[in-house]
């Protein structure tokens, strides 16, 4: 059966959902948007004389999402054109309308009763053919489809959308093995067309490969920058553009998040994997002393204007940034971090050279080399633990770092650039276990993971064949 996109509907209006709807409706798409209907009114609302049968109580959530949305920056919407394309309504009154759309997508909670509760009422008024897809973050999807229908099944994957959609670009599609191969095609080749995203087609693991990725990286940074006495700055100073990454960093990046979320993130992650021996950096002792006291004093990050960062002014009145002291909690004037072989390296525009100048044996002993490379190490061997587990294959890994998150090379690229064999054996020299297939593309003649020819890449390593396979 083929199957068309003329019309999408998105439940759920927080910052996922709204900006979802905004990608659509900026392709020309009209767009049903619902949320829930609130219990309770506001005292703004009760001192109006309103009631809970009142249209606009009924609508709040979602009339505030989409006024969020149009807030954002940068703009989620290209045009007020495209604004006009999403009708907003409820999940009670409007539940109906979601019988017109082609592709449903649930971005609700994350919590696996609540999204296997709507997709049962789904199932009831889906015209036969739509296609529903869930963008959670990491639960998982065939789990999200159980008591459904043969047919529901057919028509269900998860689309994992990354935010903000208008800047990242990647979408992480999640097939079951029920899902009909035509209908992963039809979104597939809709979202690349249309949408604009770059695919990854992702195993149903937990979280996925981009967030499986980055939890665990993104933890073992904090948790060896507290253990070794480096400050929040110099974290940040130390993990950004110099390996290729955002200027968020490490901190930046938590405080954006919210520091909330990336606990409840972590948390979550560490119980879904109990196979995974690196899971522990996901509650490290260290991380969880200043999240603990952080939340407790309700410093979450930029929605609650401080957390390891705040804005502050100095003598002058002029706008400075405070910087969090983990140890004592109070904040402190930012100092520009110093590292003699950063200041050495840091003007290298190439990552590989810049990386590979950086790690050289002359600079073993400077703290800023060695957060780094401690940082960057985990990483590769991480990627390469777990390649197999969450994806189909390597070049998926750094598909989803530079467009999930803005990396300049995913784990193997960057592992080309600083030698395979070479880098290979000094993260073993430094405690760190290589994954045996990375030795047995080495041994089998592959001495990098990505094929290059006269220049170009032509191919990358198929750890299945052992041995090259084409690029697309």
């Amino acid at each position: 059966m083929s199957h068309s996109i003329q019309n999408v509907a998105v439940i759920g209006a927080g910052t996922m959902g709204a900006a979802i709807a905004a990608l659509l409706a900026n392709a020309g798409l009209p767009v049903t948007l619902l949320d829930a209907v609130p219990t309770s009114l506001t005292p703004e609302e009760a001192q109006q004389g309103l009631t809970l049968t009142s249209p606009q109580v009924r609508n709040r959530l979602v009339q505030a999402g989409f006024e969020r949305m149009r807030q954002a920056k940068p703009p989620a919407l290209v045009n007020e054109a495209a604004a006009g394309l999403i009708t907003l309504g409820n999940t009670e009154d409007d539940f109906d309308r979601l019988a017109a759309a082609d592709w449903i997508i649930e971005v609700i909670i994350e919590k696996l009763e609540a999204k296997r509760a709507l997709l049962a009422r789904l199932e009831a008024v889906r015209k036969p053919g739509s296609i529903v897809s869930s963008n959670t973050s990491g639960l998982p999807i065939a789990s999200l489809a159980e008591g459904r229908s043969d047919d529901f099944k057919r028509h269900f994957l998860g689309t994992h959308f990354f935010n903000p959609p208008q800047i990242l670009k990647l979408l992480e599609i999640i097939p079951t093995p029920d899902a009909d191969s035509a209908v992963v095609e039809t979104i597939t080749r809709f979202a690349e067309n249309v949408l604009g995203r770059g695919i990854v087609h992702c195993k149903d693991t937990p979280n996925f490969i981009g967030n499986r990725l980055f939890s665990p990286g993104n933890s073992f940074a904090i948790h060896y920058a507290f253990e070794h006495g480096y400050t929040i700055a110099e974290v940040d100073a130390l993990t950004g553009p110099l390996l290729g990454r955002p200027k968020t960093a490490t901190f930046r990046l938590q405080d954006l998040v919210g520091i909330d979320i990336a606990v409840h993130v972590a948390h979550n992650l560490y119980d879904l994997i109990p196979h995974d021996r690196h899971r522990e950096v996901l509650r490290s002792p260290h991380m969880e002393r200043v999240a603990n006291e952080l939340m407790a004093r309700g410093w979450l990050g930029n929605k609650s204007k401080q957390g390891f960062y705040k804005q502050g002014q100095d003598a002058q009145g002029q706008r400075i940034f405070l910087v969090l002291n983990p140890a004592t909690f109070e904040y402190e004037v930012a100092q520009m971090p110093r590292f003699e072989a950063v200041e050495a390296v840091g003007k290298i525009a190439d990552l590989g050279q810049r990386l590979t100048a950086l790690f050289d044996p002359r600079w073993q002993a400077d703290r800023g080399a060695q957060l780094a490379w401690a940082v960057v190490s985990f990483d590769l061997a991480y990627a390469a633990a777990c390649a197999q587990e969450i994806a189909y294959d390597l070049k998926s890994l750094d598909d989803a770092m530079r467009w999930g998150f803005a990396y300049e090379a995913g784990p193997f690229e960057l592992w080309d650039r600083l030698g395979v064999a070479a880098t290979a054996a000094k993260m073993e020299a430094s405690g760190l276990v290589v994954a045996p297939w990375v030795k047995a593309m080495l041994a089998a003649g592959c001495p990098t993971f990505y094929r290059r020819e006269n220049g170009q890449t032509t191919g990358f390593y198929d750890w299945d064949q052992q041995q090259y396979r084409n690029l697309p």
